[in-house]
């Protein structure tokens, strides 16, 4: 399956992630064949013209008796009402009687050419909301049709399972509110607006939709797996075991979000042995800090700087990046701590006001801190404005990609002369170990830092020489590898030993059905994806660390391979977390591992 996976660009319109077996929908005929009667039909015409618009009628009456009012989404009430004013329009009305009635055309051509008339008037209009308009009178055009050609008697065969709807046209609401929502998990079009009713009723129901203008490069057939991601702008045909693990973690995440947090998970929680593990969150923006104290995050772990850059033409002064700070700070409890990592730029993330030389290998050139020391003026402004904003609060500030002891301790040194000129207090600094060299020798490191992070990510990635986004070699990125699993052991232990904090901040703290794992490797401190705070909360205070360490030393003493681990996880979260995984409807995902 790795192989044949195949990725194709598009244009985000609702975000989101979906995935489920393609449902091809083909683009509606461009020209039609006008068709006349006899006079004596005329009667007859008339009379299946009224039944059709009638029935259409009844059916967006049905629907917003049945389906709307029921969800409380005040919004499709009124997209409903307006197209049930399309179709009882008194003007539209008779302009199609008088067609059937004086020029003979039947009630199909009769709704047809009045209709198209009022559609093709819409969309040379210069307003994007004209446009969106014309389209509303095409989803009541194309109902209308479906009962006069006898299509509206034939009741729709309800999705069984996960679907995709692949639309050869734009997206119109029939599309949607003529199957079973909830099995609709994505939508591909070749266009929709933002503000057309359509989209507005997928954003309603958590559909994500996505623009793809050029269908003839997708080869695509019913019954194929497809994975839309909104987020990121792609459509994956056939995609991998690596893939479906983000769009399940996706899903895990929005049931997590849905769950009120309990009181006792509001504070640091304690194993049944009375030890204290801190959870913690990975934010990029100040809406994530909201998100995060609302399910319990005892402090924020990692803010992750790159999106004030990111965001910006020109690097952000010291009085944007200060204004930023200061909102993460503002949002958070004084009592709480947090940690700032300088800005990690280079590898996939270069920017347009960086003067960087274009590298072969970016991941392992000159990207994070070591750009730093040669622009030491880039550095400096993020520095003070961090000192600056986080005067008389409780933050830390790391340090990515660090590789040697020379080169933290530099930047350590200059860090603490610019909060010497500035008159402040410097902070707790710290190291973010993801570059191998620097982990394995982490002891040395251990004197001269406040606390130490994991990131896990780019560690695998090099220590295993496999990109995770590489579909060819991503089996490869493993995070259960037994040598990787006692590298971070020895880290973890190290640490403890010197009394030195150690989180754990990479994708794999913010798999719950690793958290076990982590605990038995001696891991106190998580800092991970704000919805799944509250599940990795329920699962540290319902073992005990004691039982939890002797269960793992016994496994690592006798590893081997990838399969002992993922079966020891299968087992222990089966022990341990069978009720937690249960109450939370989480799906772990092990067993593909």
């Amino acid at each position: 399956m790795q192989s044949k996976s195949k990725i194709h660009a598009g244009i985000s319109i609702v975000s989101g992630k979906g995935y489920g077996k393609a449902v091809i929908i083909h683009a509606d005929p461009c020209s039609f064949t006008v068709m006349k009667i006899e006079q004596k039909m005329v009667k007859d015409e008339i009379k299946r013209f009224e039944n059709a618009r009638n029935k259409a009628n009844k059916y967006y009456d049905d629907y917003t008796k049945t389906n709307v009012i029921s969800s409380g989404k005040d919004s499709d009430v009124s997209i409903i009402e307006m197209y049930k004013y399309i179709v009882n329009d008194k003007t539209l009305t008779k302009q199609v009687l008088y067609n059937i009635s004086n020029e003979y055309y039947t009630a199909e051509s009769a709704v047809r050419i009045v209709m198209e008339n009022i559609i093709e008037t819409f969309k040379v209009t210069d307003s994007e909301y004209f446009k969106e308009r014309g389209k509303d009178v095409e989803e009541v055009r194309n109902k209308i049709l479906f009962y006069l050609t006898g299509d509206g008697e034939k009741s729709n065969t309800p999705f069984k399972e996960d679907v995709v709807l692949i639309i050869k046209r734009s997206l119109l609401l029939s599309d949607i509110i003529g199957n079973n929502v909830e099995k609709i998990k994505a939508i591909v079009c070749t266009s929709s607006g933002k503000t057309s009713h359509a989209v507005i009723v997928a954003r309603s129901n958590s559909i994500p939709v996505m623009a793809i203008s050029d269908f003839t490069t997708l080869n695509i057939d019913d019954g194929i797996e497809v994975f839309v991601d909104c987020d990121a702008g792609t459509l994956t045909i056939e995609p991998s075991d690596n893939i479906l693990d983000i769009y399940y973690t996706y899903v895990n995440e929005i049931k997590l979000q849905k769950r009120k947090l309990s009181d006792y998970l509001n504070k640091p929680v304690f194993t049944r042995d009375g030890i204290m593990v801190l959870v913690m969150a990975n934010v990029s923006l100040e809406s994530d800090v909201s998100l995060a104290l609302n399910n319990g995050a005892d402090g924020i772990g990692l803010v992750r700087t790159e999106i004030l850059f990111n965001k910006n033409f020109d690097f952000p002064t010291e009085s944007d990046q200060i204004k930023y700070y200061n909102a993460i700070f503002d949002n958070v409890e004084k009592s709480k701590n947090i940690c700032i990592r300088v800005i990690d730029i280079g590898g996939d993330k270069i920017f347009n006001y960086m003067d960087v030389y274009e590298e072969e290998n970016p991941f392992m050139g000159c990207r994070s801190v070591r750009i730093y020391r040669e622009k030491r003026e880039l550095f400096e402004v993020q520095i003070k404005a961090i000192l600056k904003a986080g005067k008389g609060r409780k933050y830390r500030i790391m340090y990515p990609m660090i590789t040697t002891f020379s080169e933290w301790n530099e930047l350590r040194t200059f860090t603490k002369e610019i909060a010497e000129d500035l008159g402040l207090e410097c902070p707790e600094l710290g190291v973010l170990f993801e570059v191998p060299l620097a982990i394995l020798e982490i002891s040395t490191f251990l004197d001269t830092i406040s606390f130490a992070s994991i990131g896990t990510n780019d560690l695998i990635q090099y220590l295993s020489a496999a990109d995770r986004g590489n579909a060819k070699v991503n089996y490869l990125y493993n995070p259960i590898e037994p040598a990787f699993l006692k590298i971070i052991k020895t880290a973890i232990d190290e640490c403890n030993l010197k009394g030195k904090p150690v989180s754990l901040c990479g994708d794999m703290a913010s798999h719950p059905e690793f958290t076990i794992l982590l605990l038995g490797l001696g891991l106190l401190n998580f800092s991970v994806a704000p919805p799944m705070i509250q599940i990795i909360k329920e699962i540290i205070v319902s073992v005990s660390i004691a039982e939890i360490k002797e269960e793992t030393n016994h496994m690592l003493s006798n590893l081997k391979s990838t399969e002992i681990v993922a079966e020891w996880i299968d087992y222990m979260n089966d022990k341990y977390c069978k009720l937690v995984f249960s109450k939370y409807n989480f799906i772990p995902r092990t067993k593909e591992l």
